[in-house]
C-alpha cells in the first residue's frame, strides 16, 4: 500500500507536467518523429499518449466523492493492469493513430501546453477529497500521485534533454517498491531505478535476484 497526502500529490504532479510539457516543446519536430523509449513509439506517439490521458483526468478532478477510497497510489496500478485493453497490437496501432491527426508535432505540442496549463490552474485551488476515476475511488492525493508517475514515467520515454522532477521520480519510485514489496536496490538512482522496474531497460547485474519479479509496472 501507499497512500500519498493531497499537498505532496499536487506538488509531484504540477512538477511532472511543467516538465513534461517543457521537455516536449524543447524537443525539435523532427526528433519527436523518432523512437522513444516505448515499443513500437515515436516520441511523439508518447506525447498524444500523455495528452489524452490528462484529458481523462481532467475528468477525473471533476468527478469528486464521497464514497470511501477503493484503491490507493500503489493498488490502483494493479487494478489498472487487470483491464483488458485487447490485442496489444490493435492497441499500439490506435495510439499511433492518435497522432495521425495531428497536422504536425508543433499542433500536439500545442494542445499539451494549453492542457498541461489547464490542469495546473484547476490544482491550485483543487481541495482535498475524493474522486471517481476509471471505476475506482482514490484521494486527491493518491490521484494525483498516480498522474504524477505516469507522467515521469513517460518523460523518461521522451529521452529528452530536459530532466524529469526529483518529487515525482520518487513517488514513481515509491510506488514500484510498493508494488514489488520491497526496496530497489539502494545503489540505483532514482531514474535508473524507475527505467529498470518499469522494464524500460535490463536489470543490471546487482538487481539479478530480482529479475523474474521486474518489471512491476509497464
Amino acid at each position: 500500500m501507499l497512500s500519498i497526502g493531497h499537498a505532496q500529490g499536487r506538488e509531484a504532479f504540477v512538477g511532472a507536467v511543467e516538465a513534461f510539457v517543457a521537455a516536449a516543446e524543447t524537443t525539435d519536430e523532427y526528433d519527436l518523429l523518432g523512437a522513444s523509449r516505448c515499443h513500437g513509439w515515436a516520441r511523439l506517439d508518447v506525447v498524444t499518449h500523455v495528452l489524452a490521458g490528462w484529458g481523462e483526468l481532467l475528468g477525473g478532478l471533476a468527478a469528486r466523492t464521497g464514497g470511501p477510497a477503493t484503491v490507493d497510489a500503489a493498488t490502483y496500478w494493479t487494478a489498472f493492469a487487470s483491464l483488458d485493453e485487447g490485442d496489444p497490437v490493435e492497441v499500439l496501432l490506435a495510439r499511433r493513430r492518435r497522432s495521425d491527426a495531428y497536422r504536425g508535432p508543433a499542433s500536439a505540442v500545442r494542445e499539451l501546453g494549453d492542457v498541461g496549463g489547464t490542469l495546473r490552474r484547476i490544482c491550485e485551488d483543487l481541495p482535498d477529497g475524493r474522486h471517481a476515476f476509471q471505476g475506482q475511488v482514490l484521494t486527491s492525493g493518491d490521484l494525483l500521485a498516480t498522474w504524477a508517475v505516469e507522467t515521469a514515467v513517460h518523460h523518461l520515454d521522451l529521452l529528452a534533454g530536459h530532466p524529469a522532477p526529483e518529487s515525482a521520480l520518487d513517488l514513481a519510485r515509491r510506488t514500484c517498491e510498493a508494488l514489488l514489496g520491497e526496496p530497489l536496490p539502494t545503489g540505483w538512482a532514482d531514474t535508473d531505478a524507475v527505467l529498470v522496474a518499469t522494464g524500460r531497460v535490463p536489470v543490471p547485474d546487482d538487481g539479478a535476484a530480482l529479475a523474474g519479479r521486474l518489471p512491476v509496472l509497464g
